[in-house]
């Protein structure tokens, strides 16, 4: 779920909850490793939220602050 997060940040834009939408993202990226997705084919994730939920999540805020440390260090 964390590689997840970071992908969909990085690459996207997106911002997700650990809890449900970052737990979704896992598992689309799940699928399109396993081949169940093919590269090409019409997806749709839809981002139902979540985000006021992200910043009253201890471990939310503990894997974030532990990011914006780690990414300075780079």
């Amino acid at each position: 779920m964390a590689a997840a997060l970071l992908l969909a940040a990085r690459t996207e834009g997106l911002v997700l909850d650990p809890v449900y939408t970052g737990r979704a993202m896992a598992g689309l990226v799940s699928a399109v490793q396993d081949g169940d997705i093919e590269p090409g084919e019409k997806t749709v994730f839809l981002h139902t939220g979540g985000l006021p939920g992200l910043f009253g999540h201890q471990d939310a805020i503990a894997f974030a602050e532990q990011r914006v440390g780690h990414d300075r260090d780079r």
